[in-house]
């Protein structure tokens, strides 16, 4: 039976891992698509090991999650055709969160969050068509404020504040922003 077994392990140790599956390093890209080395034809199929996820005509499609080295997961994002639509999360290597958000036709697209390694916010704001607009919140790792303040088409707009790390208001920094320009000093 032993003998079995060792047979068994050699078999599967010789096979080559193309035919279990194939890898990122398996693939080239070459004008926006992915193909498999030697082939002219765009991969359609699954990718295995640091990074797995499915092709359609040479375009990531569907869920796609990558590893660190330690086996947790890195990241989790969704596709559509090439572009990143969906849920998009990101892992530290001990499993908290560190980002996490949506994209729509490859833009950041609704609430982002991201965190320190302690699980509180690093900072939070929307998207919309990946530009920053309305209100976004920043704080430092001890949980203290950091900026407040609003944009609009992804420049800052409106009043910003912004704090050192012990509370205490930079005024050379905060005031009232249009169109990404500091236009008057802190309130």
């Amino acid at each position: 039976m032993k003998l079995f077994y060792l047979a068994l392990s050699l078999i599967f140790f010789f096979i080559p891992f193309s035919i279990l599956g194939e890898t990122m390093s398996d693939l080239i890209w070459n004008n926006g698509l992915y193909y498999k080395k030697g082939s002219k034809t765009p991969f359609d199929g699954i990718v295995n090991g640091e990074i797995n996820g499915s092709f359609k005509n040479g375009k990531r499609h569907g869920k796609w999650t990558r590893y660190y080295n330690n086996g947790r997961v890195f990241s989790i994002s969704n596709y559509y055709l090439g572009l990143k639509n969906g849920s998009f999360i990101t892992f530290s290597k001990n499993g908290q969160y560190i980002e996490k958000g949506k994209y729509k036709n490859n833009l950041e697209d609704g609430l982002w969050l991201r965190f320190f390694e302690n699980g509180k916010i690093n900072y939070k704001g929307k998207f919309i068509n990946g530009k920053k607009t309305g209100v976004w919140v920043g704080y430092y790792y001890n949980g203290q404020l950091e900026y407040k303040g609003s944009f609009k088409n992804g420049k800052k707009d409106g009043i910003w504040e912004f704090y050192s790390s012990n509370g205490m208001k930079y005024n050379e920094f905060s005031g009232i922003y249009k169109n990404g320009n500091k236009i008057s000093k802190a309130l």
